[in-house]
């Protein structure tokens, strides 16, 4: 049972944590399409850009985040 909550609280965090980082970097893209902006790549995008600049740090730890809580629910269900 104690796998299942942590596993749980590790996906809803990992989820709340990949979401903030898409707001944010949405938002910033708005700053980048602006003619006084700092410009953007043209092979990633607006988007793109503004995720990659926005850091790729918050996003891989989601991920690892999410990996670790589905192992955690999985062994939480098994048991």
């Amino acid at each position: 049972m104690k796998n299942l909550i942590v596993g749980g609280i590790g996906v809803l965090a990992s989820i709340l944590l990949f979401g903030v980082t898409l707001i944010s970097a949405s938002i910033y893209s708005l700053y980048l399409s602006r003619p006084a902006g700092d410009g953007w790549d043209s092979n990633l995008g607006v988007f793109g850009t503004a995720l990659l600049n926005n850091g790729t740090i918050p996003v891989l730890l989601s991920l690892v985040f999410f990996i670790i809580g589905a192992r955690y629910v999985y062994k939480g269900i098994k048991e």
